[in-house]
């Protein structure tokens, strides 16, 4: 057991100075490295944060990451990947709020630092629950468009990835026809169908379509590297959305281009390139909560589409993680209570939270 006197000054121990992802392993697990606010502005802008622990990061004036063991884990595997074979799929799961979403911004970074062009969706049902606006698609019979989240996704895309793909010179392999008066020739630089859609929301499902093809093409033929991360990937496979049609009639998840767009990413039918999501009972309905698992969750579609891949749990804090965090309220003065430096007071932390972060997190909230 981790010892603390009650007048013991807290140590930057929990800390780390590699804030490189790609080279934390085991050595760092349970310490905290820094994310510049640059490196913040391009991977999060779009979203990848939860609500929570992007309020908290601006409240205590910086962004700082635990290193974790499913991040390490993962990060591992990357780093030994044969890129020449199928892409792998891994799926991380745990209690809702146990760091998932968090444990993927960590991957996020590695791959941006990795120069992976990323694919992110950072957070699936808001495009099941709370969708701006469906329409029915024009090219896709029996299919729905998200004009304005397509827009949102091409714009969080360009701002992850924009001097990247300005380097890597990726082009068109075909023309894609909008309309009589508008299309993109073959062999157009793929900023211009992002531009087309950023501009044109009529079109943007489509052109989200078209740029997921390209860059599947793109890795396949080596001309780049890909990361795809989705947050609640579940949700695709929910058994309802709020998007309704005309006649009042539930229009599934599958049912929308996006889905299909990001299902045909997610096969392991192309390689140089990697596949991590999560999986979160608060992707589902709230009748279908009962377990984290993998196999659940993603319910038999689902699972047959992933299998097979690789899980990884993200379990509650471990004690080296929980006195980490609790370090790291101290120093940034957020837990200002003199017995968060006792060994009885952090006792108490650990059992009314059960080692659980979001508790955890709301636990020592001053409001």
């Amino acid at each position: 057991m981790i010892r603390f006197s009650p007048t013991e000054t807290i140590t930057n121990t929990f800390r780390t100075n590699e804030l490189d992802p790609i080279n934390h392993r085991k050595d760092h697990d349970g310490r905290f490295y820094s994310i510049s606010q640059s490196v913040k502005k391009q991977l999060f802008s779009g979203g990848g944060l939860p609500k929570e622990y992007k309020e908290l990061s601006e409240t205590l004036n910086g962004l700082s990451i635990m290193v974790r063991k499913p991040a390490i884990e993962l990060i591992t595997y990357l780093n030994k990947t044969n890129f020449d074979a199928p892409v792998n799929r891994y799926v991380l799961y745990g209690k809702t709020g146990s760091g998932k979403s968090v444990s993927l911004a960590h991957i996020l970074h590695y791959g941006s630092n990795a120069g992976m062009v990323l694919v992110h969706v950072p957070w699936v049902p808001n495009w099941v629950r709370f969708p701006k606006g469906c329409t029915p698609s024009v090219i896709h019979p029996n299919k729905y468009d998200h004009p304005i989240e397509s827009v949102e996704w091409l714009r969080h895309f360009s701002t992850q990835n924009g001097p990247l793909m300005q380097k890597l010179e990726l082009k068109t392999t075909e023309t894609y026809t909008w309309s009589k008066r508008e299309m993109t020739a073959v062999g157009s630089p793929l900023s211009e169908l992002i531009d087309l859609g950023m501009n044109r929301a009529k079109h943007a499902t489509d052109c989200v379509t078209a740029l997921l093809c390209e860059l599947k093409k793109a890795a396949l033929s080596k001309r780049c590297r890909v990361l795809v991360v989705i947050d609640g990937f579940n949700s695709f496979f929910s058994p309802k959305s709020r998007v309704r049609r005309e006649d009042k009639s539930i229009v599934l998840p599958t049912e929308f281009v996006l889905t299909d767009a990001f299902l045909s990413l997610t096969r392991n039918d192309w390689n140089n390139g990697a596949i991590v999501v999560s999986v979160d009972a608060s992707a589902h309905p709230s009748e279908l909560r009962e377990s984290p698992l993998p196999r659940y969750q993603l319910g038999k579609q689902g699972f047959e589409h992933l299998d097979p891949f690789i899980p990884i749990e993200v379990p509650n804090y471990s004690e080296k993680e929980f006195h980490s965090q609790i370090d790291y309220y101290v120093e940034r003065n957020w837990l200002q209570q003199p017995k968060a430096r006792t060994e009885r007071g952090r006792a108490e932390l650990s059992f009314t939270s059960g080692n659980h972060p979001l508790s955890l997190m709301k636990l020592v909230a001053p409001y």
